[in-house]
């Protein structure tokens, strides 16, 4: 089933050779939801293309509390922001695509109703010439689920009147060794021969909600134009495993 969706108001259409406007666009899908003023969230799943390992309704690791959120012989997890995290150090992304970061986690976070101690942090691929946006939050009493559930979307497509065609997906992704659950939302955007991705992967424990979205770099050192599921999963766990700590 696919259903028609709108381009969020002010983002530009995918950038063609020598344009440089990926980041509007890709900032999207940050924290792992579809903007409230743009592509729409919905329930059910899909499989976006190249999507993680895991199929979308997949049962949940075992070892889980009542809320989906595995204890792992009742571990209580706490977030943190280390100077370096999967082999990658904090770095500063340009002003505006901050701006547009911090903007869309505080509308996010709202809307996703969880409160607690904010965390973020954007490390510096320089390797491939990307930003990693890491943004959560510290608190209690989440249900894993319900917030799995909200990021949860049917596939959803549409033609924006300028050659580019807009498809917005979600599918599950393994959480990693800390249990809990993830989810990993893809806008992919197909201008002519062009075609370009962003992921965002995000996880959910009775404690914490954190994503990760990794965006290529406008300044010509990046080396694709965009990361699919399968792409941002990995970094996903990779980054969870450094910055997700038992909670004292």
């Amino acid at each position: 089933m696919v259903r028609s969706v709108s381009r969020p108001p002010g983002v530009p259409s995918v950038p063609r050779p020598g344009r440089s406007a990926l980041a509007p666009l890709l900032l999207c899908a940050v924290l792992g939801v579809p903007l409230a003023s743009g592509c729409g969230p919905a329930s059910g799943s899909a499989k976006p293309p190249g999507g993680p390992a895991v199929a979308s309704g997949a049962p949940s690791v075992p070892g889980t509390d009542g809320g989906g959120a595995t204890t792992q012989g009742g571990t209580r997890w706490a977030l943190t922001a280390p100077q370096v995290a999967a082999g990658h150090p904090q770095g500063q992304p340009p002003a505006d695509m901050v701006q547009r970061f911090d903007a869309d986690m505080r509308r996010n976070a709202g809307r996703l109703s969880v409160s607690g101690a904010p965390v973020r942090a954007y490390y510096d691929d320089r390797a491939d010439g990307a930003w990693i946006f890491y943004t959560g939050v510290t608190g209690s009493g989440f249900d894993p689920d319900h917030l799995h559930d909200a990021l949860n979307q049917l596939p959803a497509a549409h033609d924006d009147g300028a050659g580019d065609h807009v498809t917005t997906s979600a599918i599950d992704a393994e959480p990693g060794p800390h249990g809990g659950r993830a989810i990993c939302d893809t806008v992919l955007v197909q201008s002519g021969v062009l075609t370009t991705a962003v992921s965002t992967c995000s996880w959910f424990t009775a404690t914490t909600a954190a994503g990760v979205t990794v965006i290529p770099k406008t300044d010509g050192t990046g080396t694709r134009l965009g990361y699919t599921a399968a792409d941002v999963a990995p970094i996903m766990r990779a980054v969870r495993a450094e910055v997700e700590t038992p909670r004292r």
